[in-house]
């Protein structure tokens, strides 16, 4: 028996030295000589030396090579002493790519080490020290044994085929193509963690292995693209992934078949990026979803190296427009420099200093001098704003690409610049997210007193359903925000997310009927109920990122044609400025619907730890309580999602003036907010789930919440709301009133008092361009959209300022203006 055992291991043994004999031999006779040359991807040698010359004469470059020595240089050491050491470290290789992303457990893991790798590399590109590339070989070698066997289909890292190619085949192929010439010397050894010795290097084991990672990535195994079709972010995020290692296939032949797979063919999994990708970037050159996700700088990445390697292709050339869309991010943020949101979004994630590196290398290197001096002013006023320029080598798991970029892509950009990007124009227009941008700013404490708002909505990758959604900014909060984006993936798969604030009534939005929904239909997400109409831009002065008429005054006005709820809806948003320290927002938001009229709901948020609702002639409200939001109309998201409402009172129906006040606690700021008398209306304040994204503990705190309920339509009588944030508890705004053209409500007259001087507006806003609105008791005749007559009362004397947003003539005694 033990003969036959012995007999038996022999003769397994003689069997796998024979399949790894004939495996090598067969992958050795398929590698071809190569005409790329490496490194490629971000740098060549022929660049190396100017590299140099920048890092030697920066201090940020010097810094951030530093950064890289110092997250690899310690690991390198105890790897030339013990190199097991780390390899024993490295997770489980998973056996395929099918593990659902929330059960991914080694992603950050392996990405670490294949980070380890790909800064190593980078050394060893930059210093020309062997022991950088041998600890780099090393580390690819254990991965490439393992996966030279496979096939594509069962190649996988982490078992994630979404996130391998963003984590570690995006790292393992930056590495290889740093030391691809040391790999290629002659008898370079390898450490061998499967038979703990050292190994002869086999350049066919790591192509095989780099094939199986592209195949992995491409999925030419699965479905066709299918080209022109809307896809989500996902082919973006992975694209570096193939791109990098289909770069360092050798073989000629393979290499530019895959990259035709890649640019032109594309697969359902990794789809066509000139057939498919690129064609989606819209006449405002940005990819077409939330915020968040809008930034995408790995498609100017990608263009950028794919013109480096195949300037023949010119793809810069009919891709202009979205080198013009990498401008216009800046223009969405608030006066605290953070962004607004809409859709799934983090106020904090910022692409936009990627954004202008990436353009301002690209224009550099082709000569385009426009683009060149345009990202650099955009770094310039960027670096000013952020303190300075301070770059870091990270070491995070996903698209870490950054200290590559600003090492070997870095341009030293001057303290002092000639010209200016006015990224503060007072219209701004999102035309995918059916988006209006409002704002008005100061000169001194515009954090404090600046004013910024949006209104819009409409369906796109990581959309809400939200009809004509609003945020508002007021000082030094986004004040009432937009309902954003959880923390993690898994928090996006919550009931809470899902059945609130993804719907109307976690947003600041009119519900008709008590039952607007979104369509399951065409949701970017199944079983998401979030396709709506997308909102338009009908009306705005000024224009999308024009000089403004007047610097108190402007407007834009957006509509939905809702297909899904039989509804139509107007909304304007203005704001107004009556001094350097105050202003206000008004809000007129005109609903209907095309069936029954029931009744509409006003749902608005507001930060703070109180809510008090005052009536001009009753004082403060008696409020009972209610269960009139306990309900939804049955679908399988519980539209309209106000179920999550909690602690809700209601008013009476009373038609009185109401003024309502948010405070904020924390730092005594406060949310005035004004709805004019003359409409039968009950007043429901309750609490909401935290917001996101907003500061100083109140993303902990519950969420100030008022719904306004109207019976009947709401266009002819809209709802007209003025909000004024202030840091007094006592707003400058005295009165509201109602303009009306017979019954209908057109617009409103506000009164302030500011500094000892009375000022009245009269803020006419009509439905079309084609209106009349005459008001005999001060001689005002107005023909047009929207416009804004002010009389500023003072020591007796008065004065009159006339604001025409669209229409034809203004006329107030005998001033008019056009």
């Amino acid at each position: 028996m033990r003969n036959f055992i012995g007999a038996n291991r022999y003769l397994t043994t003689s069997l796998q030295l024979l399949t790894l004999f004939f495996f090598h031999f067969y992958i050795s006779n398929t590698v071809d000589a190569q005409s790329l040359q490496h490194p490629v991807i971000w740098a060549t040698m022929d660049e190396r030396d100017s590299i140099l010359e920048l890092i030697d004469q920066n201090s940020w470059a010097q810094e951030l090579l530093n950064d890289v020595h110092e997250i690899v240089d310690d690991k390198v050491k105890d790897h030339r002493a013990s190199p097991s050491k780390i390899l024993n470290q490295i997770p489980t290789i998973a056996e395929d790519s099918n593990i659902p992303e929330l059960e991914v457990k080694t992603v950050h893991q392996h990405a670490d080490i294949l980070g380890d790798a790909a800064y190593a590399g980078l050394l060893y590109y930059l210093t020309e020290e062997d022991q950088y590339a041998q600890f780099a070989a090393d580390i690819l070698w254990f991965y490439a044994e393992e996966l030279a066997p496979r096939d594509p289909q069962n190649t996988s890292i982490c078992g994630n085929s979404f996130y391998d190619p963003r984590t570690s085949y995006a790292k393992f192929a930056i590495a290889y193509d740093f030391i691809y010439n040391y790999v290629k010397k002659p008898a370079i050894n390898v450490y061998s963690a499967r038979r703990k010795a050292k190994v002869d290097y086999d350049h066919a084991t790591m192509q095989k292995a780099m094939l199986n990672m592209v195949g992995n990535t491409l999925q030419e195994y699965g479905h066709p693209d299918t080209h022109g079709r809307f896809v989500s972010n996902h082919p973006i995020l992975t694209g570096p992934g193939a791109l990098f290692g289909i770069l360092c296939v050798e073989d000629d032949a393979k290499r530019d078949r895959l990259f035709n797979v890649l640019w032109e063919e594309g697969t359902a999994h990794q789809n066509s990026f000139k057939n498919t990708l690129l064609p989606m970037f819209g006449n405002q050159g940005i990819w077409p979803e939330s915020l968040s996700y809008s930034f995408m700088p790995n498609i100017t990445m990608m263009l950028n190296i794919i013109d480096r390697v195949k300037p023949e292709m010119d793809v810069i050339n009919d891709q202009l427009h979205i080198l013009d869309g990498n401008f216009l991010f800046d223009n969405l943020r608030m006066p605290d420099h953070r962004f607004v949101t809409y859709g799934d979004s983090h106020r904090d994630s910022d692409g936009t200093s990627k954004l202008y590196q990436y353009t301002l290398n690209l224009a550099q290197r082709r000569g385009l001098s426009e683009y060149e001096q345009k990202a650099k002013v955009a770094l310039r006023q960027d670096y000013d704003a952020s303190g300075g320029y301070h770059p870091h080598a990270g070491t995070g798991t996903f698209d870490n690409y950054s200290a590559f970029t600003q090492l070997l892509w870095g341009s030293p950009i001057p303290e002092e610049i000639e010209g200016e990007i006015d990224f503060h124009k007072p219209t701004v227009i999102v035309e995918h997210a059916g988006v209006a941008l409002q704002r008005n700013y100061v000169e001194k404490n515009n954090e404090l007193y600046g004013l910024c708002g949006i209104i819009g909505g409409a369906h796109y990758v990581h959309s809400h359903v939200t009809g004509i959604t609003m945020e508002l900014y007021g000082a030094g909060y986004a004040m009432a925000p937009n309902a954003g984006l959880p923390p993690s993936v898994a928090q996006r798969r919550i009931p809470l997310h899902e059945h609130y604030f993804r719907l109307y009534a976690g947003n600041n939005t009119v519900i008709v009927n008590g039952s607007s929904h979104g369509r399951d239909k065409g949701s970017w997400k199944r079983k998401a109920n979030v396709w709506q109409n997308t909102v338009v831009n009908i009306a705005a002065e000024p224009a999308h990122l024009a000089d403004p008429k007047n610097e108190h005054f402007s407007f834009a006005t957006q509509y939905l044609q809702d297909e899904v709820n039989n509804a139509e809806q107007q909304r304007t948003l203005s704001t107004i400025r009556t001094s350097p320290t105050t202003g206000y927002y008004f809000d007129m938001f005109r609903s209907k619907s095309l069936d029954e009229n029931k009744f509409h709901d006003y749902i608005y948020h507001n930060l703070g730890d109180q809510t008090t609702i005052v009536a001009d002639k009753r004082g403060k409200l008696k409020l009972s309580p209610t269960g009139k939001y306990d309900n939804d109309i049955g679908d399988q998201v519980h539209s309209p999602g106000w179920r999550f409402f909690e602690n809700e009172h209601t008013t009476d129906a009373i038609k009185d003036a109401v003024n309502i006040r948010y405070d904020i606690k924390k730092d005594k700021r406060y949310m005035h907010q004004f709805v004019p008398g003359g409409v039968e209306r009950e007043f429901t304040k309750a609490l909401a789930p935290p917001s996101r994204d907003v500061r100083n503990g109140y993303k902990e705190k519950k969420t100030q919440v008022v719904a306004i309920r109207q019976k009947g339509e709401a266009w002819d009588r809209p709802y007209v709301v003025i909000h004024e944030p202030s840091i007094h508890k006592k707003s400058s705004i005295q009165s509201v009133e109602h303009l009306y053209t017979g019954e209908k409500i057109v617009g409103a007259k506000v009164t302030s008092q500011v500094d000892g001087r009375k000022i009245e507006d009269y803020i006419i806003c009509h439905d079309d361009e084609n209106q009349v609105f005459e008001l005999p008791a001060i001689d005002l005749r107005f023909e047009g959209r929207f416009a804004v007559a002010r009389i500023t009362s003072y020591e007796g004397r008065s004065a009159v300022e006339l604001y025409v947003g669209e229409g034809k003539q203004l006329e107030v005694g005998d001033q008019i203006a056009q």
